[in-house]
């Protein structure tokens, strides 16, 4: 009898226990704060510009022809750190967190892929750039070809990483990743934790192994800060309306500049069928496609030494004949 009064306390305990962390977790009490987070990560090269009612946080280094990076959903310019230091030796590299992710801060309601096209060019605008590569991963690579289309006198060349031109079908994650996805959803929908991005993450990956601490770190404190998750709902619904209802198939058939599309063999995310799929929408131009068994969604990320080489043997073709900007 003392056994069943012991086990009953304990699962009072640990009922009570769970219901605070889940209660302080939907107060805010576990999400890092935006001073913390910049203070972490937005060091020495980073700066932040004003570009119109943004703050934007961005990284611009190099001499030579310049290249801009667009990022994935959920993710920021970290993205890009081993890219970046393959190609800043020879290149001019521009690499900024677009709204609503990052450090970068747009106070107005968000647009979808349209309004990181118009920081885009208000970000050209300012520095003013004559002509560049674009250099985009997943949605990224979808706001590189929404702006190539509309300005193909600035696009030198296009570099794209899991492109989707579609909306992208549902992700075949495990039970395990589905159930933590319901509980944040569900009962803590303003705080994702480490594990759960440790666990998506690692089935974003064609090699688990491959994620690193680092990078579970900076999607877990960039995408945590308060009321991030909020402008991350909203731009969501406005990208339905705004791209996704029609897909951007469109656009890339307007597309002039070359393209090097590469793409993991594993990715769960934009299956590779949907890369032959992408190639056949750009009919104004020549389509390099490149894929990598064993990798997933972020190649930059897992696998970044051969796809970095890849990537720098085709930037050299398209600006062989080019000293600067």
């Amino acid at each position: 009898m003392r056994f069943f009064k012991w086990a009953g306390s304990l699962i009072l305990i640990l009922i009570l226990g769970a219901a605070i962390i889940l209660g302080t977790m939907r107060l805010g009490w576990w999400n890092p704060s935006y001073e913390q987070v910049k203070a972490e990560y937005a060091t020495p090269p980073s700066e932040f510009i004003q570009v119109g009612d943004a703050s934007v946080h961005i990284r611009d280094e190099g001499e030579g022809p310049v290249i801009i990076m667009l990022h994935s959903s959920m993710a920021n310019l970290r993205q890009w750190d081993d890219w970046a230091d393959l190609l800043k030796k020879d290149y001019r590299v521009i690499r900024f967190d677009w709204a609503p992710y990052g450090l970068t801060i747009d106070p107005n309601p968000p647009t979808g892929m349209p309004g990181a096209v118009q920081l885009l060019e208000a970000v050209v605008a300012q520095k003013q750039l004559e002509t560049f590569t674009l250099v985009g991963s997943s949605s990224g690579a979808t706001v590189s070809v929404l702006y190539a289309s509309a300005h193909p006198e600035k696009v030198r060349a296009l570099a794209l990483s899991a492109l989707p031109l579609k909306a992208p079908p549902p992700t075949d994650f495990s039970q395990l990743t589905w159930g933590l996805i319901w509980v944040h959803q569900n009962l803590i929908p303003n705080y994702n934790s480490r594990l759960y991005y440790r666990q998506t993450m690692s089935e974003l990956y064609g090699k688990p192994e491959r994620l690193t601490p680092e990078v579970v770190d900076w999607y877990y404190k960039t995408n945590t800060i308060p009321g991030g998750y909020a402008r991350v709902r909203a731009y969501y619904e406005a990208n339905k309306k705004a791209v996704w209802a029609t897909g951007a198939g469109d656009y890339a058939a307007k597309v002039q500049a070359p393209i090097l599309l590469q793409w993991g063999d594993r990715d769960p995310v934009l299956p590779i069928d949907m890369a032959t799929d992408a190639v056949k929408q750009f009919a104004g131009t020549d389509v390099t496609l490149v894929h990598y068994p064993d990798t997933g969604h972020y190649p930059m990320l897992e696998n970044n030494v051969e796809t970095g080489a890849d990537l720098k043997t085709f930037l050299a073709k398209v600006h062989a004949n080019e000293t600067g900007q």
